[in-house]
């Protein structure tokens, strides 16, 4: 307890230094590894949600690592206030209220957002409890799933997606939330391939196969659907994304593929599918920057403040998750 009250209290140094002295640059090299945390979470509570609803005995391997990357909630509910107390450094339409019309107008508005983001994060931490618990079951998880599916597709429209208010609405919110699933997933094969070089994982090469498939299909839906109604505002968030940008997706591209043709090929063995993990985590990194970056109202910040701050926010999620997970083996030994 004291260790975590450590981390959580370097969070709250942390967040203030870049609320005090940073400015826009560091808030908006913070937003970036947040929302990475924030994934992780996200994708760990919905695999841990198919493990326990669907009692999937090949999630046994990587569930120790799923639930100490689910209890990151706590902590990413701490990293969530700099973007709280200062969003009009994040969001246009947080300093330009009458980007928003109608009735995303009250859906925008910052007490309402604050709020919002609030109880989601809260829903996240309860349903992370819930799971992560020991002798966690169906009953818990139903109730999990129940607070997990709102928070997680709407905190993915409100921290992602609502930099520009013209996405409010659409399928990127769940494709979001699919490839978070993907990331957490792979996060948590890579630890149990390290930790111990596990090659009894089957079902897991299935899972990661099927989770990127679906993360491409529905990115690829949302901008068929784009192109075909000829819709200005949406094409426009597209259009930001050109030149350098689009080199970047087609490489991000080029390597969820390289990710799904490993994962297709037969009789995976440990190697492999270390690679198809680290690939689709290293896609689900490089797309939130594609996501993120051209949206940021003052540009990119210095690449210095980007490093130091994501080294920051990464380490004590790192600490933290690092933390649970030995807090579990130890009880789990205990138990044994």
């Amino acid at each position: 307890m004291m260790v975590r009250l450590v981390i959580a209290l370097g969070a709250l140094l942390l967040g203030g230094a870049v609320l005090a002295w940073g400015g826009a640059p560091a808030l908006e090299a913070w937003l970036l590894p947040f929302h990475l945390v924030l994934g992780l979470v996200v994708g760990a509570i919905g695999a841990l949600l198919v493990a326990h609803l669907l009692v999937e005995d090949w999630l046994a391997p990587p569930r120790p690592s799923l639930e100490a990357l689910a209890w990151l909630a706590p902590l990413a509910a701490l990293l969530a206030l700099p973007l709280l107390l200062a969003p009009a450094a994040l969001y246009p339409w947080a300093a330009d209220p009458g980007l928003a019309e109608g009735p995303r107008a009250a859906w925008f508005s910052l007490p309402v957002f604050r709020l919002r983001v609030g109880l989601l994060l809260g829903a996240l931490v309860l349903a992370a409890l819930l799971l992560a618990r020991p002798g966690a079951g169906r009953r818990e998880a139903r109730f999990a799933l129940a607070l997990w599916l709102p928070a997680g597709l709407l905190l993915a429209q409100d921290i992602v997606l609502s930099r520009d208010p013209a996405w409010f609405g659409s399928l990127q919110g769940t494709a979001l939330v699919i490839e978070q699933a993907s990331a957490a997933l792979s996060l948590a094969v890579l630890a149990v391939l390290l930790r111990r070089g596990e090659d009894g994982m089957r079902g897991v090469d299935r899972a990661l196969l099927v989770l990127a498939t679906l993360t491409v299909w529905l990115w690829f839906v949302q901008f068929v659907v784009v192109w075909m109604a000829d819709l200005p505002a949406e094409a426009a968030w597209y259009l930001r994304r050109g030149g350098a940008w689009a080199w970047l997706k087609a490489a991000l591209v080029a390597i969820l593929a390289a990710a799904i043709l490993l994962a297709l090929l037969p009789r995976p063995g440990p190697r492999r599918l270390g690679l198809v993990a680290l690939l689709l985590l290293a896609q689900h990194i490089g797309h939130g920057l594609w996501l993120l970056r051209p949206e940021a109202p003052g540009g990119a910040p210095p690449l210095m403040v980007e490093l130091v701050v994501a080294a920051g926010v990464l380490g004590l999620a790192w600490w933290w998750a690092a933390l649970s997970a030995r807090r579990r083996a130890s009880a789990r030994a205990s138990d044994h």
